[in-house]
C-alpha cells in the first residue's frame, strides 16, 4: 500500500477533549506519525488535503443487526415485545443472497455516518446456516467496514420463554403458537459449531463471536453449551440483558433473582461477556458485571425508540464496566446513526436526579462511540488516533453548518452534528467513503436489489406477518398487566399524579 499524508485537518484528541492542527502519515493502513503542520515530509506519499476538515477516529457501532435493515421504518409505537412478536416474519424467508442485500445496507448506512466498525447479531431463521452467514461477513467486507459477527440463537420461542405468555392468549392463537419452532437445540448448536470450524474462511477484517439471545430465551443447557464453546474457541459472548422491565421480572418469576445474577452463578459472565442494553440493572448486578469484567453496549435510541426505559451509564463507568455506544438494528434503530447515538446518550445520562458532574461530557461520550466500542470488539488499534493505530478515520466537514460558527468543535459534534456533516471515511488507510461518496458500492444498483427484495419478501411473508398482527395486542396486554410487579429500580419516569412500583 501506498503512504499517504492526510495534510491540514484538525485532529481529535479525545483523552484532552482538543482538536490541534496536525498531519498523519499513513502507512500499510495504520498510522505511523502524528505531527504539527509541515513536519511529515511527503516523499513518494500520496497527499490527502483534509483543510477545513475535523478528523474523528471512526465510529465503532456495538450492536446491531444486519438482516433488520429490509424492514427499516416498519415500526411505529412497538415495544420490546411487540418487535419481538414480528421477529420470525422480519427475519424469515432470507436465503444467502437476500442476507447478503440486506446486511450491504446496513454496512453502507453506518459507513455513510462514519462507522467503520459494529458488532452484527447475525439473525437466520429458524437457524443459522453457514451459506447464510458467510454471505455476510461477505458483505461487510465488500464494503469495506470492519465487522464481529456472531450467529444469534435460542431455543425457546418468546411464548415459551415467558411464563403465563401463551396462557393468555385466545384458544386459536394459543394453537398457532404451539406449531412455532426454533428448530432442536442441539441441530442449532451444531449449526453454530459448523460456523465456528469455518472461522479461518473468514475474510479479513471479520470476526467471530457467539450470541445466545436472551438469557430466558435459552434453557440452561442451550446456555452452558454456548458459554462452553465461547472459552474454547476464544470467542466474545454476546447477550441481550434486562432490555425491557418485562425480561428483568421474568427473570425473578424464573430464577428468583436477576438474569446477570443468574448468569454469574452459572459460569456464564467474565472478560468475553458483553451484555446489550442493560437498561434494568441495580447496583448489585452492575457489582457483578464490574467484577468479572464484562462490558456492557450501550443503545439509547433503541431504548429510547421501544419504550425500554433508560440504562444508567454513569455507575457502570464508575465501577470500571468497559461502555460501548451502539445503535441497534434498523426496525428499532432506523437510522443507524452513531451521531445521534452519541447525541442520546449524552442527553440520556442527564435524565436521572444527580449532579451535572455526574452526567456524560463530550469527549467521555465520544470515546464510548469510538475507543470503548473498538474494546468491546476486540479491537485494540481501532477507536483511537495514535501512532500504532489503524488508520480507521471519519472526517467531518467544517464548512457545514452544523460547525458555523466554529467555537468548540467536539462539543459541537455531540450537540450539533448530524451525519450530513461527514466528508470522508477511511478503514484502514483506504477510503470507503470520498467526498461522500461510496468508493466500494454503487448505491442505485443497491436501492434497486432493495426494492425487488421488499416486493419479494412481502408476498412471501404476508400470512407470517397477519399472524404477528394477530397476537400483538395480546403480547402488549400480557406486558402490561405484569408491569407492577416490585423492581429494586425504576428506569421510567412517572407520571405526575401516578404512583408507580
Amino acid at each position: 500500500m501506498t503512504m499517504m499524508v492526510i495534510t491540514g485537518g484538525l485532529v481529535a484528541d479525545l483523552a484532552t477533549g482538543t482538536a490541534t492542527a496536525r498531519d498523519l502519515l499513513i502507512d500499510d493502513g495504520r498510522i505511523t506519525a502524528i505531527e504539527p503542520p509541515g513536519h511529515i515530509e511527503a516523499v513518494d506519499c500520496l497527499v490527502h488535503d483534509a483543510t477545513d476538515r475535523l478528523i474523528l477516529p471512526g465510529f465503532v457501532n456495538s450492536h446491531t443487526h444486519g438482516h433488520a435493515n429490509l424492514v427499516k421504518g416498519v415500526a411505529d409505537r412497538w415495544t420490546l415485545e411487540v418487535s419481538l412478536t414480528n421477529g420470525p416474519w422480519m427475519g424469515g424467508a432470507r436465503d444467502a443472497e437476500t442476507m447478503y442485500l440486506s446486511t450491504l445496507i446496513g454496512a453502507v448506512d453506518m459507513l455513510s455516518k462514519g462507522c467503520t466498525a459494529c458488532f452484527d447479531l447475525v439473525y437466520e431463521f429458524p437457524r443459522p446456516t453457514v451459506a447464510g452467514f458467510m454471505a455476510v461477513a461477505r458483505a461487510y467486507a465488500d464494503s469495506g467496514i470492519k465487522a464481529a459477527l456472531a450467529p444469534m440463537v435460542a431455543d425457546k420461542t418468546l411464548f415459551t420463554a415467558i411464563p403465563g405468555l401463551t396462557e393468555s392468549l385466545p384458544p386459536d392463537l394459543r394453537e398457532t403458537v404451539g406449531r412455532f419452532a426454533l428448530g432442536n437445540g442441539e441441530g442449532t448448536l451444531e449449526a453454530v459449531e459448523a460456523i465456528i470450524a469455518e472461522r479461518a474462511n473468514l475474510p479479513p477484517g471479520i470476526s467471530l463471536a457467539l450470541a445466545p439471545t436472551i438469557p430466558h430465551h435459552c434453557s440452561e443447557g442451550f446456555l452452558l453449551r454456548h458459554a462452553d464453546l465461547a472459552e474454547r474457541h476464544g470467542l466474545p459472548l454476546h447477550m441481550h440483558v434486562a432490555e425491557s422491565r418485562l425480561q428483568a421480572t421474568v427473570a425473578r418469576d424464573l430464577w428468583g433473582q436477576s438474569p446477570v445474577a443468574y448468569l454469574a452463578e452459572r459460569g456464564v459472565l467474565g472478560p468475553h461477556f458483553i451484555a446489550a442494553h442493560a437498561v434494568w440493572l441495580d447496583g448489585a448486578d452492575l457489582d457483578l458485571l464490574a467484577s468479572h469484567g464484562c462490558r456492557v453496549a450501550h443503545i439509547p435510541a433503541s431504548n429510547f425508540r421501544l419504550g425500554a426505559g433508560v440504562a444508567h451509564v454513569r455507575p457502570m463507568l464508575e465501577r470500571g464496566i468497559g461502555v460501548g455506544l451502539a445503535t441497534d438494528g434498523a426496525n428499532s434503530s432506523d437510522a443507524l446513526s452513531m451521531t445521534q447515538a452519541i447525541r442520546l446518550a449524552s442527553y440520556a445520562s442527564r435524565m436521572f436526579h444527580a449532579p451535572r458532574e455526574s452526567w456524560l461530557g463530550a469527549a467521555e461520550t465520544l470515546r464510548l462511540a469510538t475507543e470503548g466500542g473498538a474494546d468491546l470488539l476486540g479491537l485494540p488499534r481501532s477507536g483511537r488516533i495514535e501512532v500504532g493505530a489503524s488508520a480507521d478515520l471519519a472526517f467531518f466537514d467544517l464548512g457545514h453548518i452544523d460547525f458555523l460558527p466554529l467555537v468548540d468543535p467536539l462539543n459541537q459534534v455531540v450537540t450539533a452534528a448530524d451525519s450530513g456533516a461527514i466528508s470522508d471515511v477511511m478503514v484502514d488507510g483506504r477510503f470507503a467513503l470520498r467526498d461522500r461518496q461510496l468508493t466500494r458500492v454503487d448505491l442505485a444498483s443497491l436501492r434497486t436489489r432493495a426494492t425487488e427484495a421488499v416486493a419479494r419478501l412481502g408476498h412471501s411473508l404476508a400470512e407470517a406477518r397477519a399472524i404477528a398482527g394477530r397476537l400483538e395486542p395480546h403480547v402488549v396486554a400480557f406486558a402490561r398487566s405484569q408491569r407492577n410487579k416490585p423492581l429494586p429500580i425504576n428506569r421510567f419516569l412517572s407520571v405526575e399524579g401516578e404512583i408507580q412500583s
